[in-house]
């Protein structure tokens, strides 16, 4: 949380996030996810993230990338509602993933 918020002390065009819920208990992945929807008001977010959930809050756009390709790009939110699609791409369902 510390870094994110030093991140956000500059005046930033971009910011590119690599796993920021990575090993962060639930509470605190719910205020990760948090600051990053308001911090995605006003400035464009690239975000690598596995946690599902955390997706679907914050995505609107997804790449999926396979061995460093890009395997699909598309609507985040039709990625993660067709459970053919989702499981397919991602190898696991869409059941159980929430906002």
């Amino acid at each position: 949380m510390l870094a994110i918020g030093r991140i956000l002390l500059n005046d930033n065009r971009l910011l590119l996030i690599d796993e920021p819920t990575k090993g962060l208990a639930p509470k605190v992945v719910t205020e990760v996810a948090e600051v990053l929807e308001r911090v995605a008001v006003d400035v464009p977010v690239l975000l690598v993230e596995q946690n599902l959930a955390v997706v679907r809050r914050l995505a609107r756009d997804a790449v999926v990338l396979d061995a460093g390709r890009v395997a699909w790009t598309g609507d985040a939110g039709r990625l993660l509602s067709e459970a053919e699609l989702t499981k397919s791409l991602l190898g696991v369902g869409s059941s159980g993933v929430h906002a």
